[in-house]
Parts: C-alpha cells; structure tokens; sequence
C-alpha cells in the first residue's frame, strides 16, 4: 500500500471516529504548514492526520465510558496508524477505558485476521499495549498468541 493510500485510510478512520464522538476538526490556515507542504508533500495531511489523533484523543481520555462505547472504532483507528509512536495515543486511551486484555486481544484479532496493512498496524500498537513487566503475567497466553501470528506473518 502507498504511502498516500495509507495516510487516506487512517484519516478516514480518524473521520469516523472523530464523528461517532461528535466531534469536528477545524483546520486553520497555517503558513508554515503550507511552507513545509512545499517541500516535503504530504506533510499538510500528516500535520492534519496529527491534530485530528490529538481530538479524538482528548475527548476519549476525558470520558472512559465514551472511549469503552466507542472502543471498535478507536481500534480500526489505531489499525490505520502504521507510524511507530503514534499509535500511543489512542492505545493510551483505551487501555484506560477496557483495560490491556480486551485491548490486547482487539489487536490479535487485527494480526490474525486483518489485511497485511492492519496487521502491520497492529504489530506496531502491541508495543503500546503491553502492560509493566510486573504484570505481564496476566497475559501470557495474549504475548504467546501474538509472537504466533507474528512468527505466521515472516513465514
């Protein structure tokens, strides 16, 4: 998948859940962003992508119950997000509101039965989904799964 396939999908998943929340994201002119656009293309959609991730973000940290009711579709946000940090965020919000399992097993899901993409994107938001090591116990048989279907995928 290209690079501007890629940033579509996950600014059109970033758009559903933005609108499941209620929420618009008003994009102001911004010269800078124009200037670096010029230079390097496609920064003004990464830049945009960026913002609309910090509001849906904000909303889903501020109300658990929000993020738990909405917890399918911040999971196909983060199975658009093949950035390496990024997804941090709204894994951040939902491991708050389901906790690592349910979190941990969404992203499985992803890796076991998504396209190659989502389960690209998976595989990067594991990394924010596990929890301390003094915990890491309890999901055991989550880690196992994914080092499977991970070891599936290189074959």
């Amino acid at each position: 998948m290209r690079q501007d396939e890629r940033h579509a999908a996950q600014e059109a998943a970033l758009d559903a859940l933005l609108a499941a929340l209620g929420l618009e994201h008003h994009e102001q002119p911004d010269e800078r962003v124009a200037r670096l656009d010029a230079q390097a293309p496609g920064y003004a959609r990464h830049h945009r992508i960026g913002h609309k991730r910090q509001t849906a973000y904000r909303a889903l940290e501020a109300d658990r119950a929000l993020t738990a009711r909405h917890a399918d579709l911040v999971v196909q946000a983060l199975a658009a997000d093949d950035d390496p940090t990024s997804p941090s965020w709204l894994t951040r919000a939902l491991l708050a509101a389901i906790g690592h399992r349910r979190t941990m097993e969404a992203l499985l899901t992803l890796l076991e039965h998504g396209t190659p993409h989502q389960r690209t994107c998976a595989a990067a938001a594991w990394h924010w989904a596990r929890p301390p090591a003094h915990h890491a116990t309890a999901v055991a048989d989550l880690d196992t799964r994914f080092r499977e279907a991970v070891t599936r995928e290189a074959e």
